[in-house]
């Protein structure tokens, strides 16, 4: 044990002493590397060109102050009065009086700040930036992570072909509430790149329509004026209206129907022009909707409001689904027939039994089918076109059936977009594809009317404005909220209570 603690500290000794060694070389390398750099340093310091440089710097500071000095002397002698007078005096050869030279002193004097004066007026202005309370999305985190904020830049200058809108009131539709989960960001950030909105997809405004009044318009602007009552829809993918002021293109604005207020009004122009396009899509239209049987899932959704009032204006047989708090208004907007889902309640122990649900592990939207098909069964009718306003997330393959002939379902919600899932290599494809379509799309002429913007414009506008105007078309509003509960909005506008639409006002 002695032998091994002896041998130990011999080692231990060794290591010390190549330590010590190493370090003692170490410090002798870098002084003579800091003694090299030194010599080096005065070396370049005292060479011949680094003396010739100084030498012509200190020439050049000396030209300098002499120039200098001599500018001082010469601007001196050439603003003495005296001297000017002098020089004036040479120039007119004696032929001006000291009274006709101060006058020509004081007109160049005096035109001279006149001058200075209408240029400063006529001088482009700089542009401020404005702020807005507005709704907002910084992230697809859904509902809860919505902000009203009341730093937005608020829009100002309008283009040749824009509207500038003092906003009164908004809607919230259901597909605000899916931006918030991330729908459409990929559409989004190529197309808001496209049409120069933006560089990014966020932050995002909600809402996809609004009423208020125009406060400035584009020059080339002949069927809009400012001061008139308007409302407006815009896509998915663009900005939206939750905002004090919005700036929009002039397709996308018309006047408001005048035996509407702001708050009713702006419940149609959005929901309106989606049930149009799904008639449209069906084939149905004032021509040939008598007498068809027409079955609405979620008759009280705003599409399904505005989808009864136009089929019974068409003379077309509805029925429609709702829930029982629903019924009268159903019922006074012009549904035939109304199933009443709440009722089903009743059933849902028997329909468990029947279909083996007794574990009750399928999700209420499976529930709610089962439950509507069993109502449909009872009715035992067949019917010419089926419209889905609220929930399509269960197969429509079960409800073909109640239908006359195939293809006869259609669905008003947002249609699911595999552009959401893309990655990076996708998102450039796609964004590739889109710019090259719409620059063919340009040189052909052919109408931009991709990606939910068809029916969006101010003739589909004009025609729910035609309805309002003429009755047939009564605008339904459930709640009114303010910009601060928005998150209360959103979540009653996906509940089955809901009636209508749910409005946001900014007055």
């Amino acid at each position: 044990m002695d032998e091994i603690i002896f041998r130990s500290s011999q080692r231990l000794e060794n290591v010390e002493m190549q330590v010590q060694l190493v370090s003692s070389k170490m410090k002798d390398l870098i002084n003579a590397y800091l003694q090299q750099s030194r010599a080096l340093i005065y070396q370049v310091w005292n060479s011949t060109k680094i003396e010739h440089m100084r030498l012509n710097m200190r020439e050049l500071l000396n030209y300098l102050l002499a120039a200098a000095h001599d500018f001082k002397e010469k601007a001196v002698d050439v603003a003495d009065p005296k001297r000017l007078y002098m020089f004036l005096k040479a120039f007119v050869g004696g032929r001006w009086s000291k009274r006709e030279i101060s006058l020509v002193c004081i007109g160049f004097l005096f035109g001279g700040l006149v001058g200075l004066t209408i240029g400063l007026s006529v001088r482009r202005k700089e542009s401020t930036i404005r702020y807005m309370e507005a709704v907002q999305l910084n992230q697809y985190l859904g509902i809860e992570s919505v902000a009203v904020v009341e730093d937005a830049i608020a829009p100002h200058e309008c283009g040749d072909y824009d509207v500038l809108i003092d906003v009164k009131a908004a809607s919230v539709q259901i597909i605000d509430a899916e931006i918030c989960k991330g729908y459409g960001k990929t559409l989004r950030k190529i197309l808001r790149r496209i049409f120069k909105q933006s560089s990014s997809d966020l932050p995002v405004i909600l809402g996809r329509d609004c009423t208020g009044v125009i406060t400035d318009l584009g020059e080339k602007i002949k069927r809009l004026e400012i001061g008139d009552e308007v409302w407006a829809t815009v896509p998915f993918w663009s900005q939206g209206t939750l905002s004090q002021t919005v700036l929009l293109s002039e397709n996308r604005v018309a006047k408001k129907p005048k035996n509407v207020g702001f708050e009713g009004a702006c419940s149609i122009p959005y929901a309106g022009s989606i049930a149009l396009s799904i008639l449209n899509q069906a084939k149905l239209d004032v021509s040939n909707a008598e007498k068809k049987k027409i079955f609405i899932q979620g008759g009280c959704t705003p599409v399904g409001c505005l989808l009864i009032q136009i089929l019974k204006h068409w003379k077309a047989e509805v029925v429609t689904s709702c829930c029982e708090r629903a019924v009268p208004v159903a019922k006074a907007l012009g549904a035939a027939d109304i199933i009443t889902l709440d009722t089903l309640e009743e059933f849902r122990s028997k329909i468990f039994l029947e279909h083996e649900y007794e574990n009750n592990e399928h999700s209420n939207d499976q529930v709610d089918l089962i439950m509507l098909i069993k109502e449909l069964e009872l009715r035992g009718q067949q019917y010419d076109v089926i419209i889905l306003t609220r929930n399509d997330r269960f197969n429509w393959k079960h409800l073909t059936r109640f239908c006359k002939k195939e293809k006869s379902i259609f669905s008003s919600l947002p249609p699911d977009l595999l552009s959401d899932s893309c990655g990076i290599i996708g998102r450039n494809l796609l964004s590739l594809y889109i710019k090259t379509k719409m620059i063919m799309q340009t040189i052909l002429g052919a109408p931009l009317d991709d990606y939910d913007e068809c029916h969006l414009c101010y003739e589909t506008l004009n025609d729910l404005t035609h309805g309002v105007e003429n009755g047939y078309l009564q605008n339904v509003v459930d709640k009114v909220f303010q910009p601060k509960n928005i998150e209360m909005a959103l979540n009653h506008i996906q509940s089955s209570k809901s009636i209508g639409s749910s409005v946001i006002t900014f007055r």
